[in-house]
This record gives C-alpha cells, sequence and structure tokens, in this order.
C-alpha cells in the first residue's frame, strides 16, 4: 500500500471563533474565494482558477493568517488618510499665504521640479502594479493592504503633481510636461524608469512586492521623503519637508506591513505543493466546465524545488542590485544642479543600516547581494 501523507484540515474549514476577533479581522479575513469564484479567469495564459495559488511559486498554508500591523480595514483607513490629506492642504495654502515659494532661490526650484516632478511617475508606475497584485494575490489580508498601498502611491504623485503646480504659479503645465520628458529621455531616469518597466511585467505577485518594497522602495523613498530635507530647508524650502513628513509616513506603513508578510511567508513550513493545495481545498478539485473548457489540474503542476526564504532570497540577489544602480544613476541630475548630495553614499548607508539588517530579521538573506 502506497504511503498516504497525512493532509491538512483544509483553511476554509477550520472553526472560526468570531468571540475572539476583531473589527478589522471581521470585514478582512475569509472574505476571498479560492474556489471557482462566479468570474471565470479568461484572459491570461493559463487555465487558473480566478484565485488560484500557482500565480506565484511561494506557499503558505494559510494565507489568510497575514495581519496587517496597522489593522487598516476601509473605514480606519480613510479616517487617517483624511486627515493627512487635510495636512497636506494645510502645507499649500500656508505657503501661498505667506509667500514661502517667494523666499526659494530659483536654483533650488529649478532642481526642485527637475527631481521631484519626474518621481510622481515613479510612484504612479508603483501604484498600477499593485493593482496587479491585488488582482492575483491570495488572501483578502494582503489584498487590502496593496489596495490602500496602491491609493497612497498615487495620492504621493498628486501631491508632488500639485507642489509642482504651486511653485510655478502660472505656468504650471509646462513643468508637469517637463517632468514627463526627463522621466522618459533623460539619462539620469533611464536606471529608474526601465527597473519601473521590468516591475510592471512581472507575473508573480510576490516577486512584484519584493521589487517594489523590499529594494527599491526603502531606497528611494528615504532620499525622496527624508534625506533631502535638509537640502530643502538649507534653500528656505519648508514646504517640501513639510510635505515629506506626511509621505514618510504612509511608506513606513508600507515597509512595516511588506516586513511582517515576508517574514510570515519564510517561516512557513510548507514545502509540497500539493499538500499546500489540499490545505486550500483542492484534495478534490473537480475542475470546471462552465465555460466551455476544463481549468488546469493545480494536482499536475509540478513541485517548487526551492523552500519559500530561497525563492525570495534569489529575488531579492536579482532585484537589489539593479534598484541601487538605478537611484545612483541619478547622480547625473545633482551634479548638473550644482546640488552637493551623493547618492552613492545614501544607497550604500541604507543598505547596509536598513535592507540588509531587515531582510536578515525577516530570514530571507543569507549573503549580500554581489
Amino acid at each position: 500500500m502506497a504511503f498516504q501523507p497525512k493532509t491538512l484540515e483544509p483553511v476554509r474549514k477550520q472553526p472560526w471563533d468570531w468571540l475572539t476577533k476583531n473589527e478589522y479581522e471581521e470585514v478582512t479575513v475569509r472574505e476571498q474565494s479560492y474556489l471557482h469564484g462566479q468570474y471565470r479567469f479568461k484572459y491570461g495564459k493559463t487555465d487558473y482558477d480566478i484565485y488560484d495559488p500557482r500565480f506565484t511559486r511561494i506557499r503558505v498554508k494559510d494565507w489568510d493568517a497575514f495581519r496587517d500591523p496597522k489593522r487598516y480595514w476601509y473605514e480606519t483607513y480613510t479616517l487617517s488618510r483624511k486627515k493627512m490629506a487635510e495636512d497636506v492642504e494645510g502645507v499649500f495654502d500656508r505657503a501661498q499665504k505667506l509667500g514661502i515659494y517667494s523666499r526659494v532661490s530659483d536654483s533650488w526650484k529649478e532642481f526642485a521640479c527637475d527631481f521631484y516632478t519626474p518621481l510622481r511617475h515613479y510612484e504612479y508606475a508603483g501604484a498600477v502594479q499593485l493593482q496587479y497584485v491585488v488582482r492575483y494575490a491570495m488572501g483578502c489580508p494582503i489584498e487590502q493592504s496593496a489596495t490602500y498601498t496602491a491609493f497612497d502611491k498615487q495620492g504621493r504623485a498628486q501631491w508632488l503633481s500639485t507642489w509642482a503646480l504651486e511653485v510655478v504659479g502660472d505656468e504650471g503645465l509646462p513643468v508637469l510636461e517637463r517632468g514627463r520628458e526627463l522621466w522618459v529621455h533623460d539619462r539620469a531616469y533611464n536606471g529608474l524608469r526601465r527597473y519601473m518597466e521590468h516591475v510592471l511585467v512581472t507575473e508573480d505577485w510576490a516577486e512584484a512586492l519584493v521589487a517594489l518594497h523590499l529594494t527599491l522602495g526603502p531606497l528611494i523613498d528615504r532620499i525622496l521623503y527624508q534625506e533631502m530635507n535638509e537640502m530643502a530647508l538649507a534653500h528656505h524650502d519648508t514646504v517640501i519637508p513639510e510635505l515629506a513628513l506626511v509621505c514618510a509616513e504612509q511608506v513606513q506603513w508600507q515597509e512595516q506591513w511588506t516586513e511582517s508578510l515576508f517574514k510570515m511567508v519564510a517561516e512557513d513550513p510548507t514545502l509540497s505543493r500539493w499538500e499546500y493545495l489540499k490545505a486550500l481545498g483542492y484534495e478534490n478539485w473537480p475542475g470546471d466546465y462552465r465555460w466551455g473548457k476544463t481549468l488546469s489540474d493545480p494536482r499536475l503542476t509540478p513541485e517548487e524545488e526551492k523552500t519559500n526564504r530561497e525563492i525570495v532570497e534569489s529575488w531579492v540577489q536579482h532585484w537589489l542590485p539593479r534598484a541601487a544602480e538605478a537611484v545612483k544613476s541619478l547622480q547625473a541630475l545633482m551634479d548638473r544642479h550644482g546640488i552637493p548630495f551623493s547618492l552613492e553614499q545614501s544607497v550604500d548607508r541604507n543598505l547596509q543600516e536598513n535592507i540588509y539588517p531587515k531582510l536578515q530579521r525577516m530570514g530571507i538573506l543569507t549573503q549580500e547581494p554581489a
């Protein structure tokens, strides 16, 4: 008699104690239907279910076990961001009434427009790819965090656009057009734009999160919303630092929930894809004939040879050096405007003080990328 491995109780059949759950969990957990949703996945290259575990290489026996550290759900998130939006509107309003922009040197305005305005395209590209994550991610808790982060990124892109329109007054539209031209054609932005283009065509939704939030984000966001503040203040620009304080708070949450997610991924003991699929309820997978064709059988999917830790580490090894080079390439812009800021020193410092220690805490980095 062939050995029959002990199967896990399907996640959706495990008991749920509503008395011990909080408001966030009541409206978040077990909202996604893993199997045979009312809509078929019709437009991809694969015959997968609408929410199918095979859209990523990593395996987690219970995706609903993830919890956002901030416990954001619709009401709490919107209340928080309403307050932030009011703060930012107040920053712009005070700047106009106090004439802050008239006190800022023309040289700083020229640099700031060439630096901050094109990076609204970086933020917007991240928002677009996060919508891809929302569509294919497993489990509503992950989808929810990705959705709100996409909103944050799009909001920051809008704030950077508003700042550009405010700082140049009646000539606002040309500065936005110039920002786009710099993003598309300027050599200083080639590396970062190319990086984001590669992110936008990344099919594994978990790998896309690695590329956005574990590698590039901690490098460019700290420069954009923290390290340049001192330089702005030295040029009597108080608007950028105040705006950056709000954006940095959003980025901090973005990094927190991503770290929490990949720590869970790294610690998950699931090795067999078939055991993992059974835990999600695929043990008696019947196929789907409602649309005139049968979906591919998940039991026929080849086993993943690597552990979650090895998979995520391979992604980090692939994306992190590229992210570092993309950010360092912006040095040409700094030098062009005479800004005494070393992007190489910033990147190296953030790698050593922030990114490497964080990845090691998460258990997904055994050696530094070459």
